[in-house]
């Protein structure tokens, strides 16, 4: 998990990044960049969650986005599974699933782990409100494969102001999520829920980067 840590974002850079989304020319690329900043750097999804985001998935009503046990994969070529599912796929091969190849592909697209199938709030931010509605008013949830989302990041990150093409990554958006909300004081039971974690520990680890729970602690004395 380190690595994916270390390319977390601060909350400087992390606007830095969304002026690059803002500087694409192109309008619809603008805003798939755009929204899949904020899905990432703000609700932690992972990369095959937001490619896979479906306005079905998403409670208005309550703000929330329901992320299922399994959502049919029709994003690759000629309506089959896209680059991520196949991946997903083959590692299961290769580590010895006796399922046929046809009943890998029916699971597909699933959660990572059976914690991933859960409810995260968006309700705390109007600009994730915003984005997530502007993605399903035009596309009716992200429309594309993960390769798309690896180029809209890189685009943003190109015109980003102060930021290397090499600052962060789709997971490392949800790791800037997960810092993000630790650093507020979210508990760890909370922080785990939100972002599917099996283990407490990989919340734990989050909840100790960088002095936040200390600095909380002596906040609420002083």
């Amino acid at each position: 998990m380190a690595p994916t840590r270390e390319k977390a974002l601060t909350e400087r850079d992390f606007e830095r990044l969304l002026i690059g989304a803002r500087r694409i020319d192109d309008a619809n690329q603008r805003l798939e960049a755009h929204a899949a900043i904020l899905i990432g750097g703000r609700l932690g999804l992972r990369p095959g969650e937001v490619t896979h985001l479906s306005e079905s998935w998403i409670d208005w009503q309550r703000q929330m986005i329901r992320i299922p046990e399994h959502h049919p994969c029709k994003k690759g070529r000629n309506g089959g599974l896209c680059g991520y599912c196949r991946q997903a796929v083959e590692q299961q091969q290769r580590h010895g699933s006796e399922d046929t190849i046809e009943e890998l592909t029916a699971q597909y697209w699933q959660p990572k782990t059976a914690a991933a199938a859960r409810s995260v709030p968006f309700h705390f931010s109007s600009r994730v409100r915003v984005a997530l509605d502007l993605l399903v008013d035009e596309y009716s949830g992200w429309p594309y494969s993960f390769s798309t989302l690896q180029r809209r990041l890189n685009r943003a990150l190109e015109l980003a102001p102060n930021l290397e093409p090499e600052t962060t990554s789709p997971h490392g958006l949800r790791a800037t999520a997960a810092s993000y909300h630790a650093g507020r004081g979210l508990d760890m039971a909370a922080l785990r829920a939100m972002f599917g974690w099996e283990d407490l520990e990989t919340a734990r680890q989050y909840l100790n980067v960088d002095g936040a729970m200390t600095r909380r602690a002596l906040s609420s004395i002083h």
